[in-house]
């Protein structure tokens, strides 16, 4: 009995982490969709994608990948007023590759991540 329960365990383990990898290769597609549209010739376009990023992270409670949107999204809404869009997207961008990657982030791992586009990020 002891092996039959492992061996749901182990299987209930695999299907989560199947899922897992899943979801972040949906986050992936969805990011490189965006990384690949021009905000300065599609402004409009590229926050429909930041945001279904956002939207995706928030429905497969991918918190940490969402809040960092969120930031994102109000970092481009200031850009929109004073320009710097490159860094804004290269730090955020960045930032959000490596927490989609990331297989658990922590709240204070996520703080850590978002302190380090701030530094990074226009005055």
């Amino acid at each position: 009995m002891i092996v039959t329960l492992q061996g749901h365990w182990g299987f209930a383990m695999q299907l989560d982490h199947d899922r897992q990898m899943l979801i972040r290769a949906e986050l992936s597609d969805l990011l490189e969709a965006l990384t690949l549209t021009n905000f300065y010739s599609s402004p409009l376009q590229f926050l429909v994608r930041l945001e279904a990023v956002r939207q995706a992270a928030i429905a497969h409670n991918f918190t940490a990948v969402a809040e960092i949107a969120s930031m994102f999204e109000a970092s481009m809404q200031r850009v929109i007023e004073f320009g710097g869009a490159d860094s804004v997207i290269g730090s955020f961008t960045g930032i959000l590759d490596d927490a989609i990657g990331c297989s658990q982030l922590t709240p204070s791992m996520t703080q850590s991540l978002l302190a380090s586009v701030a530094v990074r990020l226009p005055r």
